[in-house]
């Protein structure tokens, strides 16, 4: 582990509130933000939209109009995640269904647990804990008899963050009812409430007061929630494995003491728009931004409409102030680069850092000198010069015994990217062990 104090963003206690984006006038709609294969585009050019018209389904992911308009074309383009693949290019025009209106709050503790997954599926729902996946395919896919915990994360995962404690923070009655309604839907009796006691060491009092305030009304009897706080002094603080091991030094018994990868793990984003689907029954329109960088005039945390490009909220920051070399989504320990200021913004971006060149430097790769900084400072114990070299044998040769469990053990990986931050080589460690996972589980 290594002090956070080194990720931690300039504007992070500066940037208290949270503004909306300005509406694009155009915009770039991801239609295929799920794993599996899109099944059916419902627009094509020329077709009137509404604001949270359904424009594309796939088997976990409904995808929304997030304005109303005319669709211009269906194209392919670079996502934020680095991939292409379609869009639908909307024109602003006409009035808002949802925007400046007051939404109605529904009663949803009667519903069952596949018609709130439904509910899930149909607004849109993705699980930005770790990687970006649906909720209605995690939770069919992880799901076994004793599956009971849901466990929430209140802070960020990348110190450079700060969106999910912001969305925790100001929306915290919201996020703990989105708890509950993702915990009715997996079927979860018991709750995990991870907050970071670095930041607020007063947010476990408020935490207990709205469950105090809400149960049984919200969490029904017979729902036991946990709080558990973490110190974020730290990094890796927030990972999957962080918070299993202090959950289970609190508690002994079970299922606490059983707290694994058959559980849902979600983050304070994901329970808000949980909330905001099932209690309130509308889509995923909008995404919180936290948008910084020493390129633009001002950072700020801005709430932008999903299809929003980088070059539309630059605009909204006041334009660049220094020549921009890197785009850094979703923070600069966790993050990836992109290289275009016409990617749309998805449900899965929470952080664009728009990077000047006098802060960049590209060391070229050099061979492994096993120097083991990567062994000392991994988390789980792993060997990342290990599994890259692993990652790197021909995949037509049979390994050795040794080489198998090594191989096997990259499934601990937590990828925290720490291996890299060290290796003076500049060898692509977490990104390499990353894919090796992807094979072991593919087989």
């Amino acid at each position: 582990m290594v002090s956070a104090s080194n990720f931690i963003s300039v504007d992070k206690d500066m940037l208290v509130s949270s503004v909306d984006g300005f509406l694009p006038k155009i915009a770039v709609i991801p239609l295929c933000e799920d794993d599996d294969e899109l099944s059916e585009v419902l627009v094509s050019e020329g077709t009137r939209v509404s604001e949270g018209d359904v424009i594309a389904k796939s088997n976990g992911l409904y995808v929304h109009s997030s304005v109303p308009g005319i669709v211009k074309k269906i194209a392919q383009r670079q996502y934020s995640n680095g991939r292409h693949g379609l869009c639908a290019v909307v024109a602003l025009r006409g009035s808002f269904t949802f925007l400046g209106k007051k939404a109605e709050v529904q009663e949803w503790q009667d519903y069952d647990k596949m018609t709130i997954r439904f509910l899930l599926k149909e607004a849109g729902i993705v699980n930005t804990f770790d990687k970006e996946v649906p909720v209605f395919t995690q939770m069919r896919d992880i799901h076994q008899e004793n599956s009971n915990i849901l466990v929430l994360r209140l802070f960020d995962n990348d110190p450079s963050c700060i969106t999910e404690s912001y969305v925790a923070r100001e929306h915290l009655p919201q996020v703990l009812e989105g708890a509950a309604v993702l915990a009715m839907a997996f079927g979860a009796r018991n709750i995990v409430l991870a907050y970071s006691v670095t930041d607020d060491p007063s947010f476990k009092s408020k935490i207990e007061a709205l469950i105090e305030e809400k149960t049984p009304s919200v969490f029904g009897p017979g729902v036991n929630v946990k709080i558990v706080g973490l110190e974020t002094k730290k990094y890796p603080a927030g990972t999957m494995h962080d918070i299993t091991s202090a959950v289970k030094k609190s508690s002994k018994e079970e299922p606490f003491s059983m707290l694994g990868k058959k559980d849902l793990f979600v983050d304070s984003v994901t329970a808000l728009n949980a909330y905001r689907a099932v209690v309130l029954r509308r889509p995923v329109l909008t995404s919180f931004v936290h948008v910084t960088g020493d390129c633009l005039n001002t950072a700020a945390l801005l709430n932008v409409r999903i299809g929003t490009t980088l070059k539309d909220i630059v605009g909204q920051c006041g334009g660049f102030k220094r020549k921009l070399s890197k785009i850094i989504i979703n923070g600069i320990v966790l993050g990836h680069a992109v290289s275009s200021l016409d990617i749309p913004v998805n449900r899965g971006v929470k952080s664009i850092e728009f990077v000047p060149k006098k802060q960049i430097y590209v060391p070229a790769t050099e061979k492994c000198i096993r120097c083991g900084n990567c062994r000392k400072i991994c988390p789980v114990k792993l060997w990342p010069g290990n599994l890259y070299r692993i990652f790197h044998i021909d995949r037509a040769k049979v390994l050795n015994e040794s080489d198998m469990t090594a191989y096997k053990s990259s499934v601990l990986c937590t990828e925290c990217g720490l291996c890299n931050a060290v290796c003076p080589s500049r060898l692509p460690l977490s990104q390499s062990i990353s894919l090796l996972k992807e094979t072991y589980n593919e087989e």
